[in-house]
């Protein structure tokens, strides 16, 4: 009885692993967030394993594969891109499975995160994840604020329809000089990097005719001001 946290391609599919694509045959079934979605790149693979949908929220679904897992089965959870639980559904499931005594292998694979990072020339030996941030304008500054306090790189998710108003929290929060890295469309054809300033980020958006496809947000917090000369003496 495994619980299997299968990683899915962000958008090109020869990202998908060997070893994932065996547990994704092998088990009895795959639970995911989109039953389409899943089903299209299953098909893509000639892998015909069934797939139940997953609500986080479900909590008698959730009893439901914690009784299939302790009867002996082996069952793969899915994304609809990337790592499960990363900003994804999982993680009640995975407690849970972790409470019951279910083995829980968690397979390496595609990550937007993980990508974004190591492809922006920020430092990536620490940095901070803050996933998709709250709607509200003040929650956002705050956790932004936050997360630079600690003086390491900084990656979020943002959608196309809120990046704009978050370079302007951000400038609004560091300065316009602050360094950023925007990935848009990781892996897939009209992948996009902008690189630069939080100022020049902003002016590159805002020229675009209409912005598609979701943002991972790198950037480094600027260093905290010099204290003032016989301050702290």
């Amino acid at each position: 009885m495994t619980l299997y946290l299968v990683p899915t391609p962000l958008g090109n599919l020869e990202d998908a692993t060997a070893r994932g694509l065996r547990v994704l045959r092998e088990a009895r079934a795959v639970y995911c967030e989109d039953t389409r979605r899943t089903r299209g790149l299953l098909a893509h693979f000639d892998i015909h394993t069934p797939t139940m949908r997953y609500d986080e929220h479900d909590g008698r679904g959730l009893e439901k594969i914690l009784e299939r897992l302790r009867s002996g089965e082996d069952l793969a959870l899915v994304s609809d891109s990337g790592t499960p639980v990363l900003s994804d559904p999982g993680l009640r499931l995975v407690a849970a499975a972790r409470a019951a005594g279910v083995r829980v292998e968690s397979l390496p694979g595609p990550s937007a995160v993980a990508a974004a990072v190591a492809g922006s020339g920020f430092p990536a030996d620490s940095f901070v994840f803050l996933g998709f941030l709250p709607r509200s304008a003040g929650k956002r500054k705050r956790l932004l604020l936050e997360a630079a306090a600690l003086g390491r790189t900084v990656a979020l998710y943002e959608s196309p329809f809120r990046v704009v108003e978050l370079l302007e929290t951000m400038i609004e929060a560091f300065g316009s000089e602050t360094r950023v890295a925007l990935a848009r469309e990781l892996s897939k054809l009209h992948e996009e990097w902008i690189t630069g300033t939080a100022a020049q980020a902003l002016e590159h958006l805002k020229n675009k005719k209409e912005i598609l496809g979701e943002f991972v947000v790198v950037f480094s917090p600027p260093p905290p001001p010099s204290p003032a000369r016989g301050e702290g003496e």
